[in-house]
């Protein structure tokens, strides 16, 4: 079992996100993981528009890779949390974890990697190091070998 990211917020499963058979259409994750993402810049108090508008930074999505363990039903709460895996030069790998909440059975795990970069010509820059401390918080713990 992966560990724990520090970060969580709870969400359903929505009508929308469902296929007619009533399970999470695989797709909606993508929005459960982005709804994470969000909350969690917004609670080190970097919302996207802060980081973005006022400090000129910019992160577009480099690579996104999900595992599905077991469906999650239409009105399924589920626990998604998300942490920092990896900061490196120019990069940032999340990773995120769906649970459902009532008995924390597994339902995905992803990790996505964002690029930053310099808005008007999309070329990589380093990360900042003002972001490296914010999201300090925001680590996942490297397990011992």
């Amino acid at each position: 079992m992966p560990p724990v990211p520090p970060f969580a917020v709870h969400e359903r499963v929505r009508w929308s996100d469902c296929d007619p058979l009533g399970i999470i259409f695989y797709g909606a994750y993508i929005r459960l993981f982005e709804i994470a993402e969000h909350e969690m810049f917004r609670s080190i108090g970097l919302p996207f528009d802060t980081l973005r508008a006022i400090r000129g930074v910019w992160l577009p999505r480099k690579a996104f890779q999900v595992e599905f363990a077991a469906p999650a039903a239409m009105d399924e709460l589920l626990t998604v949390g998300v942490g920092v895996q990896a900061i490196g030069t120019t990069s940032i790998t999340l990773r995120f974890t769906a649970t459902c909440a009532a008995d924390g059975a597994p339902r995905a795990t992803a990790t996505l990697t964002v690029v930053c970069v310099d808005k008007p010509s999309i070329t990589k820059r380093p990360v900042p190091d003002w972001l490296r401390e914010a999201l300090q918080p925001m680590t996942i713990p490297t397990p011992p070998t």
